[in-house]
């Protein structure tokens, strides 16, 4: 996919957060209960070391959540969906796009022409979903010569 005006849409921050907040209260258990069960000094050491490179992996996930969606006047390519079907195509291959929900919230099914399906998780972008379906919209609208009416 060219380059021509592309936007990406990366994980809310919340689900970073969310597992940031999990590991350190798992690290703080982990490691209380190897001190209080008498591990030597250098292991109880060791796990802090570990649980602190840890944690400093995951507040990288916070800090730059990873790309879920990158939209281009060209097409659209999903990024770190399992599941999600197709992972790139052209606008000029696309049937149609709805929006929807499934178990994990809502998602946006971007059907091909060949009936092949791409799902994308909106859940995952936070408070940007919306904004996420109407620029799919938008470029799949110009993509086929279509514009809004008012003069716009």
């Amino acid at each position: 996919m060219a380059s021509s005006g592309i936007r990406r849409y990366r994980w809310s921050r919340a689900y970073g957060l969310r597992i940031v907040g999990i590991i350190i209260v798992i690290l703080a258990v982990v490691w209380v209960l190897a001190a209080l069960a008498g591990f030597a000094s250098w292991a109880v050491l060791l796990l802090a070391v570990v649980g602190l490179a840890s944690l400093g992996c995951v507040v990288r996930l916070v800090v730059l959540p990873p790309l879920l969606l990158e939209v281009s006047n060209e097409g659209y390519r999903l990024h770190h969906v399992r599941g999600g079907g197709v992972q790139e195509a052209r606008w000029a291959d696309v049937a149609s796009v709805e929006g929807g929900h499934s178990a994990e919230g809502a998602v946006m099914s971007i059907t091909l022409e060949n009936g092949d399906v791409t799902v994308v998780p909106l859940g995952l972008l936070g408070n940007r979903g919306g904004a996420a379906e109407r620029e799919v919209h938008d470029r799949l609208n110009a993509a086929f010569g279509y514009r809004r009416l008012g003069g716009r």
